[in-house]
């Protein structure tokens, strides 16, 4: 288990066969990430499109 959600994205992306279908869940169309009561703006969409970059 990874709690940091970009670097469980990073992973599954990193670590995944070419062919692999990674599902991303449970934040949806949040563009922002709340820890703490601090809300910060985090998007799974742009995280995971800039791994899938590199």
């Amino acid at each position: 288990m990874i709690e940091n959600r970009e670097e469980a994205i990073k992973s599954a992306i990193k670590e995944s066969k070419e062919e692999s279908i990674i599902l991303i869940s449970g934040k949806g169309h949040e563009d922002y990430q709340e820890i703490k009561g601090v809300q910060s703006h985090f998007s799974d969409k742009e995280v995971a499109e800039n791994y899938l970059r590199i």
